[in-house]
């Protein structure tokens, strides 16, 4: 036994030569002493360093291991060490990821297997953390609460950009809401304290293209949605033709400025509504046959001002036409001699009653060359005479001069001589008995008169008194502005992911 032993030991030696210096430790087969700077010095040209190998359970269940403590993990086959805290998988070994890249040849994992999160620096700092409960987040160490990614910046760089090159129909960016939540939404913007211009800005291509496009797939889904929620805010402001925009100081749901046209609505379907208008918090109504325009309202329905104090300019607060131009009318209008107009047009001014089987006619107001008021009454003769004053509310707003005379007509009640009128003033006038009668008959009466002058608040003076067969105002010269479609199907088609078409 003794002599196998002694052999195997002379075997050994011979393979192996042993160099103690001191301190240090050399192992090889050459006789080279150990370098000074190392403890242990293992040196060999066809041989290895096999360290301790392990699995997980039993690499972690290690009781406390030593500050740099090293292991081979059978499960992950790569090498551990032991930080002091954790036990960390060493880069460089096994799938771990080199600085100069790697060739894979499965799927590689970039990352933590530890409840740790994730720093990326560059320069010494950090610039991204991906937190171990899986928020991203870019030039912070804390996202913003609620947020998956948070970039933040400090009003140099924009936190998000997204951009297409290239001859391909894509977006540079989509958001899609596939919540069943009621309140979801696909992007949210909002400018928290500061005076930003926007939340959410689109800039589109100086050929074509939409700022902002937004898409609704439901009865209840909306293309675009804008809130404000302070006491006197717009919740959308829309501007065109390079110009700046103009809102209300108290707010509106939404102010729209242009050099022509300010909006434009426009519908489809045959017996559809170009727009309506709900205020006083009524719902939407509209003619059963279809409008260009709606307005509902508690008391006015819809109201139109012409502001111009232009002198000898047409103003007209609102202005219809019928058949295609066939009929026209002025509403609240003030003439080129400076008239006022309550309405001029072509065509008859009338209303409606029901005949005797209910249905409804019409009848018609009379009309005269010049600016009539008109008025009746009843009187009695008392011993051939009787005197008349005129209603002073009626008197007041009526001319009576040699020009524009008082005229009178008299109906009896009754059998006399016969009556003649006389004395016509503007407060009155006297009926008398034909051939000195004394009789005391009773009769009514009919007076018409010109329509007094009106002086204006503005200082201006409305004539009625002057005209007759006064210059008519005329039809409206009128613009037909081009239009354009736009295939809205085809354009999101194109944009959408297939995920969104449904």
């Amino acid at each position: 036994m003794r002599k196998t032993l002694y052999n195997y030991f002379t075997i050994l030696c011979l393979a192996l030569t042993y160099f103690v210096s001191a301190q240090n430790v050399a192992i090889n087969t050459s006789g080279a002493a150990p370098a000074a700077s190392a403890m242990l010095d293992i040196s060999s040209t066809n041989s290895g360093l096999l360290i301790p190998r392990m699995t997980s359970v039993q690499r972690t269940s290690i009781a406390a291991p030593a500050t740099g403590l090293k292991v081979y993990d059978t499960n992950t086959n790569t090498f551990w060490w032991f930080d002091g805290t954790i036990w960390v998988e060493q880069l460089g070994s096994g799938n771990g990821w080199m600085t100069t890249g790697n060739s894979l040849t499965t799927t590689g994992i970039f990352g933590s297997t530890s409840n740790q999160s994730i720093r990326i620096l560059s320069n010494n700092t950090e610039r991204m953390r991906l937190l171990n409960t899986g928020e991203f987040v870019i030039n912070s160490i804390t996202p913003f609460a609620g947020d998956l990614l948070s970039a933040y910046s400090t009003g140099t760089q924009f936190p998000i950009s997204a951009y297409v090159s290239g001859t391909g129909s894509v977006s540079a960016g989509t958001f899609s809401n596939a919540s069943t939540a009621t309140n979801g939404v696909g992007v949210l913007g909002s400018i928290v304290g500061g005076s930003g211009i926007a939340a959410v800005r689109g800039n589109a291509g100086t050929v074509s293209g939409a700022g902002v496009l937004g898409v609704g797939q439901a009865s209840v889904g909306f293309g675009l949605r804008g809130v404000n929620l302070h006491a006197s805010g717009t919740a959308m402001i829309l501007a065109g033709n390079n110009l700046g925009a103009s809102y209300l100081i108290n707010g509106s749901g939404a102010a729209s400025t242009g050099s022509t046209t300010g909006i434009w609505g426009r519908t489809t379907a045959g017996n559809g509504v170009g727009g309506i208008f709900s205020g006083n918090a009524q719902g939407a109504t509209s003619p059963a046959s279809g409008a260009g325009v709606s307005g509902v309202g508690t008391l006015i329905g819809v109201a139109g001002y012409g502001l111009s104090t232009a002198i000898a300019t047409l103003k007209s607060g609102g202005y219809f036409e019928g058949g295609n131009g066939v009929s026209f009318a002025y509403v609240g209008a003030v003439t080129a001699a400076g008239v006022n107009r309550k309405i001029e047009g072509n065509g008859t001014v009338n209303t409606t009653v029901k005949d005797l089987n209910g249905n409804l006619v019409v009848m018609s107001c009379p009309e005269s060359p010049e600016n009539l008021f008109q008025d009746f009454g009843r009187g009695q003769l008392i011993n051939g005479k009787c005197h008349i004053a005129l209603d002073p509310v009626f008197a007041k707003n009526i001319v009576v001069n040699e020009e524009h005379p008082l005229y009178v007509h008299i109906q009896l009640k009754g059998n006399c001589n016969g009556v003649y009128v006389c004395n016509e003033n503007g407060n009155g006038f006297d009926v008398v008995e034909l051939n000195n009668g004394n009789s005391n008959v009773r009769f009514t009466y009919f007076v018409s008169a010109n329509r007094a002058d009106e002086l204006q608040p503005d200082g201006s003076i409305s004539r009625y008194s002057a005209e007759r067969f006064a210059p008519a105002i005329g039809r409206a010269q009128s613009i037909k502005h081009q239009t354009a479609e736009l295939s809205d199907t085809e354009l999101l088609n194109k944009n959408l992911k297939p995920e969104m078409k449904k």
